[in-house]
């Protein structure tokens, strides 16, 4: 197929998206939480325009995980092929044939017209990839798409691959190079494309995706690339019904699967009682503690024995109480 190159690359990606049925979308290896957002909104608004939409995941995902439901996300490419129960007729013709699913398991029945079948006339394969278009998320460079590239080299061969990325480095690799340099995110550069597929197909749970991946990418509108068109865009999402608030709570509580060693937890003193509270009572306190140390050192002249004490000037905050406390030490032997 070849590609009007009159079009713009949204223009380009949005056909290829029309004539596709089969679409399958990866990300780069260990996904942020923009190139993971940007999936699901994706597949969602695939399934919307009743498309076969499949995102391969193979590595961790990220925390904005939380947000989603995850069981449509496939850890490896076999969940983008056909399961296929192969059953040998050569001695038995099929009359009937029904499933029932039941709770997790699905039952397959199959009524014969004469005889039956039996467990040795049974086989399962997996039947061919069934994608034909590959849709990159914010991967700049081939080498660091998703792991199932280097395990499959040769798996997209034949196929149109849209890549869609903001990074400056990105190296063009795809049929088609949808790349806005000026961008904050790959969910920002989505917004247009979607309306472009369909006006007015973003809903609340796609607008809550987009969202959380322009959000993230920027952190919260503080980076300096932090550009006027990725805040407006945000503010699109929030009239088209993100939800911001639970975007905050998941994007902000601790992440339990956290197995980093934790920090040494820094004690804290609580000061006591005769600690002073004010200036002035810090200042009249010092002073005390100025003059008890002068008077200190007065009787250590006058010390009988004619030997110097050696031990050191306590410090002015150390609490005198705790020094009359303080178990006596033992008398030096020229002491008398």
């Amino acid at each position: 197929m070849s590609m009007n190159q009159e079009l713009t690359p949204k223009q380009q990606a949005s056909e290829l998206i029309k004539q596709a049925d089969n679409i399958v979308i990866v990300t780069g290896r260990e996904p942020n939480n923009d190139q993971l957002s940007a999936a699901i909104a994706m597949q969602r608004v695939l399934n919307k325009l009743h498309k076969q939409a499949s995102v391969v995941i193979t590595d961790k995902l990220p925390k904005s995980a939380e947000l989603y439901d995850t069981q449509f996300i496939s850890n490896d490419i076999e969940g983008v092929r056909d399961f296929v129960i192969k059953i040998d007729m050569h001695d038995v013709v099929v009359d009937k044939l029904k499933y029932n699913v039941e709770g997790d398991s699905l039952e397959v029945t199959v009524t014969p017209l004469n005889g039956n079948f039996a467990a040795k006339d049974v086989s399962f394969e997996h039947g061919p990839f069934k994608f034909d278009l590959v849709i990159a998320l914010g991967v700049p460079q081939i080498f660091k798409m998703d792991k199932i590239v280097e395990q499959n080299p040769t798996i997209f061969d034949g196929l149109h691959l849209i890549n869609i990325d903001y990074h400056r480095i990105n190296e063009q690799f795809g049929s088609v190079n949808y790349v806005d340099q000026n961008a904050s995110s790959v969910c920002e550069m989505l917004v247009s494309l979607f309306e472009s597929l369909e006006q007015g197909i973003i809903d609340e749970s796609i607008a809550t995706a987009l969202y959380t991946g322009i959000t993230s990418a920027t952190h919260n509108f503080t980076i300096a690339d932090t550009t006027a068109k990725a805040m407006t865009v945000a503010a699109q999402m929030l009239a088209a019904g993100a939800k911001q608030q639970e975007v905050v709570r998941v994007m902000n509580s601790k992440n339990s699967n956290n197995h980093e060693p934790k920090a040494k937890k820094e004690v804290v003193k609580v000061p006591d009682n005769s600690a002073p509270t004010s200036i002035k009572e810090a200042m009249e306190q010092a002073k005390k503690e100025a003059n008890s140390e002068v008077q200190e050192e007065g009787s250590k002249k006058n010390n009988k024995s004619g030997v110097r004490d050696n031990s050191k000037t306590k410090s002015s905050n150390q609490d005198p109480s705790k020094e009359e406390s303080a178990p006596k030490q033992p008398k030096s032997p020229l002491e008398k």
